[in-house]
């Protein structure tokens, strides 16, 4: 094969191959009806981290509960899109668990250090925090996959998602309020190393019902009542 013919043959892969691409992918990826509900998170939270940085942490912790909300929604809302293609499968789980490192890793961390956990012996516990979010996040991708190969249905996580962040840090954010300065400390601490070490554990934690939704949501709005008569 002469090197003319060898230049023709990778002019038409590189066609069909830009072809492919501008028929698959979209400047939002690929078709995802979750897809404004994951937006409307990362937004939530980008929000909070502009909050946290003018000072006002409470309204943080308001905008990752919401974010927490969001996520809650765009796992049942991208199962109604029907007959979807292995591409567009793997397109959201990926999108999610992207969209779930920032959300759910690195920002907790982030608000958490503009609380006042600035110490250099703090770091281990951040580093060690988003580590284990990022484990987590892969594995259940992982899984996800596998199922989707096998035509299963998964009733459980394995390990404690990393989407709890959304409740266990404004949680323990109030309660450390009413504790003095070093115990709250300690407590945020406790809550980032435990939620690690759970992250990644063998533990199974079953899903949230549909039915659970309306009970999950206003536990949700009563913890931003709660914040809003702090702000």
């Amino acid at each position: 094969m002469s090197n003319f013919e060898k230049y023709v043959i990778a002019k038409k892969a590189e066609i069909l191959y830009s072809l492919f691409m501008t028929k698959h992918i979209r400047p939002l990826g690929y078709k995802n009806l979750a897809l404004p509900i994951t937006f409307a998170a990362v937004a939530s939270n980008f929000m909070g981290v502009w909050f946290a940085f003018q000072g006002f942490v409470d309204a943080a912790m308001v905008c990752l509960i919401l974010a927490g909300i969001f996520d809650m929604f765009d796992g049942p809302i991208a199962r109604r899109q029907q007959k979807r293609s292995q591409d567009e499968l793997m397109f959201g789980i990926e999108l999610d668990s992207l969209a779930d490192v920032i959300n759910f890793g690195f920002v907790p961390a982030l608000l958490l250090y503009m609380s006042g956990l600035r110490r250099w012996f703090y770091v281990p516990f951040f580093f060690l925090y988003i580590l284990c979010a990022i484990v987590r996040l892969a594995y259940f991708n992982v899984r996800s996959i596998k199922r989707f190969s096998d035509s299963t249905i998964g009733y459980d996580f394995v390990g404690l998602p990393v989407t709890s962040a959304a409740a266990s840090f404004p949680v323990a954010w109030l309660i450390a309020q009413w504790l003095p300065s070093p115990w709250g400390k300690i407590l945020l601490t406790a809550v980032m190393l435990i939620s690690a070490i759970l992250f990644v554990s063998p533990i199974r934690v079953p899903k949230i019902r549909k039915k659970q939704y309306p009970i999950v949501i206003l536990l949700g709005i009563i913890l931003v009542i709660i914040y809003a008569f702090r702000i």
